[in-house]
């Protein structure tokens, strides 16, 4: 622990006053020490009784036991190298051991909203802002990114060029931005070494915090051929200012309807049209990587509801009557694990759906989602992969629903083996599951 960082900590550590050990009887002090930044224990971390010679590392579980203790009143602190790194103590805990007494107690190091809050407090921040932060980490791995770069962007009203802000991850993957503009959509994105980030859009409340952690992959770019329709004719509307929120991707329509955007990287945007007889629309569109998407997007000059924009990779969109079973997952039910999942495939995880296996290979590098092999028509050892649709059309690349990010998700559907080979034929005998985009 370096002289500066024992300065800044020590006047925390003065606040918890002083040990009062009375004689008699000598106990024992156990507990834990929990990382609430990264979820998990929090092992080699430091436990002292204020004011005694007293201390105790803990193990790979977090777990500490301190002996000999005399019974009376003590202050108990922890310290990790973490904790340094970031500026921060968790204070002190307040605790009576009975003589010849075992006392438990429960540490645990502040969340990483609060560090950012604090953090946020002493920095110059721009009015009606709020606070954007989260963890870079390796894709396949999971393991956190120290040194990786992470834009923010956004559109600013009346200039073609979007706002952005860099800023770079610490030592445990962590980055933050305290003046990210509140109540206006901030698309997240970042690179370390040639791998991207699937890009997605988050929102801050002013004065607020959102959480937004960023996974990296090697994939490649894409190219998205549109065409913009009237909805009544079927005619290309030409002269359409035609955009992805938050980027640099912005063209106009051709005389056909059609617009191109080449070398986009994989993730989720909002795809905006603007025409003097349409007014501004908009609507999700997920970009799968290395892939040449085809976009259909149909106009209406009146306040009515249309379809959603049409999709096209490499297979064709699906009707399927939704009514007829399926295990459905709704917004709420996504919106209740989202903290805690960063993709798609950590909130079928979270939400522990009956029969369905989420498992990493390590061999392989890939997650697999899908059935126990018992359950499947072709016989396969171990999880056998679902077919995957992203709005009714069927995807050739699986990891990229398994890295969805939870908010831009607004339903799923997830049918069983036997259900999904009676509904989509015999593709779907290991079981089929859907995505709905918000907007879809």
């Amino acid at each position: 622990m370096s002289p500066a960082t024992t300065s800044r900590l020590l006047p925390v550590v003065l606040i918890a006053g002083l040990a009062s050990p009375a004689s008699g009887q000598l106990g024992s002090v156990t507990g834990t020490v929990f990382d609430s930044i990264d979820g998990g224990p929090m092992p080699r971390a430091m436990v002292y009784l204020w004011d005694t010679s007293h201390r105790a590392l803990t193990d790979e579980d977090g777990r500490f036991r301190i002996d000999g203790v005399e019974g009376g009143e003590y202050s108990v602190l922890f310290f990790h190298d973490k904790l340094g790194t970031l500026g921060v103590s968790p204070g002190a805990r307040q605790l009576t051991l009975e003589p010849g007494q075992v006392a438990e107690v429960e540490l645990a190091t502040p969340s990483m909203a609060t560090v950012v809050r604090s953090q946020c407090m002493i920095e110059d921040r721009a009015e009606s802002s709020g606070a954007v932060a989260g963890q870079v980490l390796d894709g396949p791995s999971g393991l956190p990114l120290g040194g990786a770069h992470v834009t923010l962007s956004w559109d600013e009203d009346g200039s073609p060029t979007p706002r952005f802000v860099a800023t770079q991850t610490g030592p445990f993957g962590w980055y933050r931005s305290c003046s990210v503009p509140a109540d206006r959509p901030v698309l997240v994105g970042g690179t370390f070494f040639g791998r991207e980030a699937l890009r997605r859009e988050v929102v801050v409340e002013e004065d607020g915090f959102t959480e937004a952690a960023v996974s990296l992959y090697d994939h490649e770019t894409s190219v998205i051929h549109g065409h913009l329709l009237d909805n009544e004719s079927d005619k290309g509307i030409e002269g359409a200012e035609t955009w992805l929120r938050g980027t640099p991707f912005r063209t106009l329509s051709d005389g056909s309807g059609r617009f191109e955007f080449e070398d986009v990287p994989a993730g989720t945007y909002m795809l905006m049209t603007d025409h003097l007889a349409y007014g501004v629309k908009m609507d999700t569109l997920v970009v799968p990587p290395d892939e040449s998407l085809a976009v259909e997007m149909r106009l209406d000059d009146r306040p009515i509801e249309i379809a959603p924009i049409t999709v096209t990779a490499e297979a064709p969109p699906v009707t399927i009557d939704r009514r007829r079973g399926g295990m459905v997952i709704t917004r709420d039910e996504i919106d209740r694990v989202r903290q805690t999942s960063r993709d798609a495939a950590d909130v079928l995880r979270s939400l522990h759906l009956p029969g369905i296996i989420v498992r990493f290979n390590s061999t392989s590098g890939r997650t697999c989602v899908g059935f126990s092999s018992a359950q499947v028509v072709m016989n396969s050892p171990g999880c056998v992969e679902m077919l995957v649709y992203i709005n009714d059309v069927r995807t050739t690349d699986p990891s990229l629903a398994l890295r969805m990010p939870p908010d831009a998700i607004e339903r799923m559907v997830v049918y069983k083996p036997l259900e999904a080979g009676n509904l989509f034929g015999v593709g779907g005998g290991n079981g089929v599951w859907m995505i709905y985009t918000r907007g879809n």
